[in-house]
């Protein structure tokens, strides 16, 4: 089953989900503040921040990819399809195993998923330079998230 984008957190009512998530009618001043990984929060404010940015695949996908790129910025288009590859990889390393052949590695659907959802969150926590005008991102890493990125590899590569 693919990944849930809402990060498979609880769902409020949509009063509460329209103020608290950004969605259609909210206001800045109903938002949630957003641990920003840049600055001195607690620990424990870092660490929340580090799990919900790590939690779903695609973020992750495209946090290995911005990693290890040597670019300085990338279009999303690219990110996409080098999420898409990996992805792809992945499910034929699955289909060997287990005889399926069913692909959810469509470049242009990752694209818009990266520019709606996942660039922006990553953004917010200062993770990412995000310029939706141009479609480019840069990586700006965080040491700190860094480490547990490259923890989830090592969980993840088994």
């Amino acid at each position: 089953m693919p990944d849930d984008p809402s990060d498979g957190e609880a769902t409020p009512s949509s009063e509460e989900s329209d103020a608290s998530d950004g969605g259609f009618g909210a206001t800045a001043d109903a938002q949630a503040p957003t641990a920003d990984l840049r600055t001195g929060e607690e620990s424990s404010e870092r660490l929340d921040a580090a799990f919900a940015l790590l939690a779903h695949s695609v973020r992750r996908d495209a946090l290995y990819h911005l990693a290890e790129s040597d670019a300085a910025a990338l279009s999303v288009e690219s990110l996409a399809e080098a999420v898409a590859s990996k992805r792809a990889s992945e499910e034929q390393n699955e289909d060997a195993t287990d005889g399926t052949s069913e692909s959810a590695t469509d470049t242009s659907s990752l694209a818009v998923e990266l520019h709606h959802a996942h660039l922006p969150k990553l953004e917010s926590h200062g993770v990412v330079r995000y310029d939706p005008a141009d479609r480019s991102v840069e990586y700006r890493g965080h040491e700190w998230l860094d480490e547990w990125l490259e923890h989830a590899r090592r969980a993840e590569d088994g």
